[in-house]
């Protein structure tokens, strides 16, 4: 598979020496006449944002077929969707947990243990979506600690006009979509609602239940804008989005059966107001207010009677101001201030409801001395009520050497609170057992199981534990582009990041059940580095090609001092003891030292046509510990390396009247790779087919 990425990586480069001239609708131009905000909180131009930025297009977005925010991103160099309580995303070699998702620069709630699922957001009705890579605590406090990913909504800028989509594939999955927007000079106003289904798939069907459960989903958004002068304007931005979820398993021997039913409900609203209040001065005003809340409910199917009843309640609003100082043309100053209000309650916090408050402050300053260097400083400063304040500076270097060469370089940290869950969770799971206490409630809670009799044995002696606090990072990238040709640019990038404090979960204590009673501690000293590649180029008029390779390591220091120190060992199936080496360690769980990807395109704009092809590779990493060291050692304890190819076909037919009618078929996971105990979400080979109609 390695192979096969060197030679997509080697075949975008050769053929460009070999190809026409490239016209103006290139990979390469289209990107860099891309406008971006969510690195700097203001617009500017990717080729001169001085961190690194990817964008997804949503002409891309069309030609990939994509669906949901997953299929878009699982085809980015250097992110990847893993699979824990949902979809979430890794960048630079963080979980899911670390990476702040927005949506319109606001931020999506809801996550479950950490994971925000990325199966909840559509793709219809976006503009673009872009990725900064690194930390961004230095502007957008807590989460943004791996990087953003800001789903920009498309605004309405036409007048009176519809689309309507129809989508059916595989697994009975339908996505039907209904978009109308209109405009003026001074307003428009865009509303969508979309509809996603699937009946679910089954990999192991000699087991009770299937292996994704079936659903419905439902997302209705609305934008809206008005100009009150030329220099004042207001935005609003509504979301509705509900999911309904329905799955049997089984437990226990003899075999007893139960359903589960799972209902989710997120909503938000977002007015901004922006007013010019002179040729140099725009203050903007922003009020935020989302709720998440879930329901699930499981039962035995021959009686009725409830197995397991969980609910959750998220609730969370935001008031902010942002004023931009134009001081001239090499002077630009954003300062920003705000509060935030967080609450939650819910079956797993028991009668105590969390409450928390954040004020924050933060300030940028861009600094161009000269064609050739462009600086940008910020900090943010977050005072929290139930953990320390944190300062985040950043400091960030764009070099112009020449109008071809872009170098990027920078320095910043970034931080993480922790999360309800990790302060006050109260939460034992009927079935399996095990207990999982927060941090402030650890004290309380095994007293309470202690004096019932429930706990057998105690690993820790809790005068000595102390609150768990916000993890921290400090992380450096650097980058180089080059535009070779018009229609050939090479990108690299490495990163490093530093993280302390890093917040982990372990047994406490041992239930008379067998079973353990977990809680979170300030642990691990870890680290991230790692390479990225990128080409991009159109080495034939009708041909666009990007490919990407990155190398990946990530590791805790706390284990490599272990292993040093010749205190790690491992135990073969044979039952054989052997020491470990720094060679036998291969990082953190769920990390792929080499993964890559190819995107090409194939553009027929006589026959109003485009074919997409693409590539996804990981190669092996480790998901589990057999040999109880902590660590994945083992052949048996690494899912082997595997490549999804998938392509898209699309055409379009435009009427005299003004209507467009565009036909997609698309295949992905081509090839049908499946891994049902390793992998469960992939779900082999699929089929689809759509019809969009505009009018």
């Amino acid at each position: 598979m390695r192979c096969l990425l060197f030679i997509g990586l080697c075949l975008s480069a050769c053929l460009n020496s070999f190809g026409q001239a490239t016209p103006p609708d290139t990979l390469a131009s289209y990107e860099l006449e891309q406008v971006v905000v969510t690195a700097t909180r203001t617009a500017k131009t990717l080729e001169n944002v001085a961190v690194p930025t990817q964008v997804i297009s949503a002409r891309e977005l069309q030609n990939m077929g994509s669906l949901r925010l997953t299929d878009a991103l699982g085809e980015l160099t250097g992110l990847t969707i893993n699979y824990d309580h949902g979809a979430g995303i890794q960048v630079q070699g963080f979980d899911a947990d670390y990476t702040l998702i927005l949506i319109d620069g606001e931020p999506v709630i809801g996550r479950t243990a950490g994971t925000l699922d990325l199966e909840r957001l559509t793709v219809s009705g976006i503009e673009r979506i872009e990725v900064v890579n690194g930390p961004s605590s230095s502007l957008y406090g807590s989460e943004a600690l791996a990087g953003v990913i800001n789903i920009i909504t498309k605004k309405a800028d036409k007048p009176l006009t519809a689309s309507f989509t129809s989508r059916f594939g595989t697994h009975n999955t339908t996505d039907f979509s209904t978009s109308v927007e209109a405009s003026s000079k001074r307003a428009g106003v865009k509303a969508l609602i979309n509809r996603y289904s699937s009946s679910g798939y089954d990999l192991t069907p000699d087991s009770f239940g299937p292996t994704t459960p079936e659903f419905t989903d439902y997302t209705t958004d609305l934008r809206a804008h008005l100009d009150l002068s030329d220099r004042t304007k207001i935005e609003f931005g509504g979301r509705l989005a509900i999911q309904e979820q329905a799955s049997q398993f089984s437990i226990n021997q003899p075999a007893e059966f139960f359903g589960s039913q799972e209902d989710q409900t997120d909503w938000s609203i977002h007015p901004e107001i922006k007013h010019r209040l002179t040729n140099r001065i725009e203050v903007i005003g922003t009020y935020y207010r989302a709720a998440f809340a879930t329901k699930t409910e499981q039962r035995n199917q021959d009686d009725q009677s409830l197995l397991f009843y969980d609910s959750i309640n998220q609730r969370y609003q935001k008031g902010e101001i942002q004023a931009n100082g134009y001081w001239s043309a090499k002077h630009l100053t954003v300062f920003g201030a705000g509060v935030v209000e967080e609450s939650l309650d819910g079956d797993r916090y028991g009668d105590f409801k969390p409450v928390a408050g954040s004020q924050f402050v933060y300030a940028q300053h861009e600094w161009l001395p000269s064609s050739i260097l462009e600086a940008n400083a910020s900090a943010r400063f977050d005072a929290h009520e139930n953990y320390a304040s944190r300062l985040t500076p950043k400091l960030s270097l764009l070099v112009r050497p020449t109008e071809k060469v872009r170098v990027r370089l920078s320095v910043g940290s970034g931080f993480k609170a922790p999360a309800f869950r990790q302060l006050y969770l109260n939460f034992t799971n009927a079935a399996a057992g095990y207990t999982v206490l927060g941090s402030t409630q650890l004290s309380e809670g095994l007293s309470s199981l202690t004096s019932t009799g429930q706990i057998d044995a105690t690993f820790l002696d809790l005068t000595t534990i102390e609150e768990i606090t916000a993890e921290r990072s400090v992380a450096y990238n650097a980058g180089v582009t080059v535009q070779l040709s018009t229609s050939l640019s090479i990108t690299l990038g490495a990163f490093h990041n530093n993280v302390r404090d890093l917040i982990e979960t372990q047994p406490i204590a041992q239930k008379s059940n067998g079973s353990f009673v977990f809680s979170y501690f300030n642990l691990n000293r870890i680290y991230t580095r790692g390479i990225n590649l990128e080409i991009e180029s159109s080495p034939l008029a009708w041909l666009q090609v990007a490919t990407g390779y990155q190398f990946l390591e990530a590791r805790d220091r706390e284990i490599l001092e272990a292993i040093d120190a010749g205190t790690v060992f491992g135990r073969r199936l044979s039952g054989r003891d052997y020491r470990i080496q720094r060679s036998d360690y291969d990082g953190l769980l769920g990390r792929s030292p080499h993964s890559g990807t190819i995107r090409s395109t194939i553009l027929l704009p006589a026959r109003k046509m485009t074919v997409s092809i693409r590539a996804q590779w990981r190669n092996r990493y480790g998901y589990r510990d057999i040999d109880g060291n902590t660590i994945a050692n083992l052949d048996e304890e690494f899912i082997p390396g595997y490549m999804l190819w998938h392509t898209t076909a699309t055409k379009s037919w435009s009427f005299k009247t003004g209507q467009t009618l565009t036909a997609q078929l698309g295949f992905r996971n081509l090839f049908d790779v499946v891994k049902p105990t390793l992998i469960p979400s992939l779900p082999g080979r699929t089929v689809f087919s759509s019809l969009q109609l505009s009018l």
